[in-house]
């Protein structure tokens, strides 16, 4: 888990791109570890603290292995 803190002008969704490359079914997750999150605009200011969850990687591709 990271804590993430806000400068003025950062987006939720840049944030968790930035942090986990991806946004879709993520950002959901990482709202509904951050409840205090929906008290502002799409725009946050500086100095809100975002908990950044680790989030388990779905539809990991197997390795195949031709030699063995």
């Amino acid at each position: 888990m990271t804590v993430y803190v806000t400068v003025d002008g950062d987006t939720l969704d840049y944030i968790v791109w930035r942090h986990y490359g991806k946004t879709s079914g993520v950002l959901e997750q990482v709202l509904e570890q951050n409840r205090h999150l929906r008290q502002y605009d799409a725009v946050l200011p500086a100095g809100v603290q975002i908990t950044l969850p680790i989030i388990p990687e779905k539809n990991q591709k197997q390795k195949i292995k031709i030699w063995q």
